[in-house]
């Protein structure tokens, strides 16, 4: 059982490093046996084929997402702080995904993609309960949370269209910041 466990997670390791890097189109299972020094039979017997990989690796990413983010929500009381933290986060880990894998499964594997997008509106939920506890607490304005958090909602949905990113010519980590810019400081320039 464990060494199916840490062949289970070779196989994913090196997957992931070839669709971050080439995107999930150009990534063959020839290859990532190549890289693991396997036989492509090896890999079958735990995934079906590149499909059932790459839906592990998106439920892998959501999971060390998940457990990340938890951590610095219990390691943070200041709001400011956490959604700092928290944003940071997301930009280093997401965006490599974006730059090929997460352009590419948009139109390869619509179902996966619309599971991310759910988990990734789950996750920016949480920022309404972070201006909550920011206004509440002195550190933002007072704001209507739920007008804010649609607000940042919508303008990271934007961003995370690859198609936007790419006609743009911004990788996600430009756009975010972008983003938080303009989410933070207004487009108003200070008298």
């Amino acid at each position: 059982m464990v060494n199916d466990k840490m062949v289970k997670e070779k196989i994913l390791n090196a997957a992931e490093k070839r669709m971050v890097k080439f995107g999930y189109r150009k990534v063959t299972m020839d290859e990532i046996a190549l890289d693991l020094h396997m036989s492509k039979n090896t890999i079958y017997k735990v995934f079906a084929g590149k499909e059932e990989i790459a839906k592990a690796l998106v439920r892998r990413l959501e999971r060390q997402l998940n457990t990340d983010l938890d951590s610095i929500e219990k390691a943070q009381s200041d709001p400011l702080r956490t959604f700092s933290d928290s944003v940071l986060l997301l930009r280093k880990q997401l965006g490599p995904w974006f730059e090929h894998f997460f352009r590419e499964i948009q139109t390869e594997l619509p179902d996966l993609w619309e599971e991310f997008l759910h988990f990734r509106n789950e996750k920016i939920l949480a920022v309404r309960s972070l201006v909550e506890k920011g206004s509440k607490s002195g550190v933002f304005r007072r704001v209507k949370s739920s007008i804010a958090t649609e607000a940042y909602l919508g303008a990271v949905k934007a961003i995370t269209n690859p198609r936007f990113l790419e006609e743009e010519n911004l990788t996600f980590e430009q756009a975010l910041d972008v983003v938080l810019d303009i989410w933070s400081n207004g487009i108003v320039r200070p008298k």
